[in-house]
């Protein structure tokens, strides 16, 4: 009998060194954001306090066998939609949406951030379970029933960005897992179908319709709605190689870029640190993230902890592309954050919670290993 060794010992302290590194970049950059705005100076450090959480959660779920996870993967699946649940009958209303669980007067939960992780560790298993059935087309309408729950609750909250989430999410998944190209080609054309029947009867909400025809045809919009826009690419393009210096830009500091600490703080990092010391710095940390959360796919032999490292990945990859995206004017906004840089509890938290399971996965890839 073998004798039992200590599976920490394939923690991966570079990806966890990434994280905290990003996570710290995000922090200082928060506080560069909200200077002379007094209603939000709080929120740097109640990034840190998250971030201090989120910290403490990483090593609480790399420390649990992700198959306790993965067994569990009904009762998880089934938390997830009652929460959403709850939010689309009794949820906080923010900004005209519908997202929030009231914790405490101040503090939220928003289960759609959750979701990213744990429906990735739930679907990982439902695919696991069924990877002798990939084939099958009715396997595959199966897996879109599954996740279509969850997406259509979100989809009322509303929240389209997050909606793009996990349908990215999906396809990743199941595409890794072999999802037949005659599949793939029915569901474009159902894809399609949807599209035109949700502008067909008009289901968007008017801020999320004004992004869209703000994106597609800038020169006929609103000045007001493409005012952040504009604002935006003025930061980033005149922040240069090496940008106007910490606490320097005109278009956060003045007050011109809206929202800098969340959807547009990709534009206060560009125009402040510029290409080399801010832009540059952020995209190689979370590529190296990526690289190392992409090696644990290659290394693990077990489907379900292949799909959950997958589905991370994807959920980073994504958001990380669409909030940059939007910010140069490449993409429309859609309010998702930039991972581990943009300020947000329950975003945060969240990301920590899928580092932790996929160093889980990382610890226990030897088959024989199960502490």
């Amino acid at each position: 009998m073998l004798p039992k060794t200590s599976v920490w010992r394939y923690f991966d302290l570079w990806l966890l060194a990434a994280v905290l590194l990003l996570t710290a970049y995000g922090i200082l950059m928060i506080r560069s954001a909200v200077t002379g705005a007094p209603a939000f100076e709080p929120l740097p450090f109640q990034q840190i306090v998250w971030a201090t959480a989120g910290f403490v959660i990483l090593f609480i779920f790399a420390s649990i066998d992700y198959r306790y996870l993965t067994s569990a993967h009904w009762y998880i699946y089934a938390v997830l939609v009652i929460s959403l649940i709850f939010v689309a009958a009794a949820g906080q209303i923010n900004n005209e949406a519908r997202r929030w669980i009231q914790v405490t007067s101040e503090f939220q939960i928003q289960p759609s951030e959750f979701g990213r992780v744990f429906l990735a560790i739930t679907f990982a298993q439902f695919l696991a379970d069924r990877r002798n059935q990939i084939h099958r087309f009715s396997n595959t309408l199966t897996s879109l029933f599954y996740v279509g729950i969850p997406i259509v609750l979100i989809f009322i909250q509303p929240d389209l960005g997050m909606t793009i989430v996990f349908i990215v999410l999906w396809f990743v998944m199941i595409w890794l897992a072999g999802l037949p190209l005659s599949h793939f080609a029915v569901l474009t054309a159902i894809g399609l179908i949807s599209l035109t029947v949700i502008f067909q009867f008009d289901l968007l909400e008017d801020y999320q319709k004004e992004r869209i025809s703000t994106f597609v045809n800038p020169t006929a919009a609103d000045e007001e709605d493409i005012f952040n826009i504009e604002q935006a690419l003025i930061s980033i393009g005149s922040g240069g190689a090496w940008g106007k210096g910490y606490l320097q830009g005109t278009q956060s500091q003045l007050g011109f870029l809206r929202v800098q600490h969340t959807d547009f703080i990709f534009a206060v990092i560009t125009e402040e640190m510029g290409l080399i010391l801010g832009s540059a710095v952020v995209l190689a940390l979370m590529g190296f993230i990526l690289l190392r959360i992409l090696r644990i796919t290659a290394l693990t032999p077990d489907p379900a902890g292949k799909f959950i490292c997958a589905g991370v990945a994807s959920v980073l990859f994504f958001q990380t592309v669409v909030s940059i995206g939007m910010n140069v004017r490449l993409l429309p906004v859609t309010g998702l954050t930039l991972p581990f840089v943009s300020y947000g509890g329950s975003s945060l938290i969240t990301l920590f919670i899928g580092i932790g399971v996929v160093q889980s996965v990382l610890m226990r890839h030897r088959k024989q290993e199960f502490g």
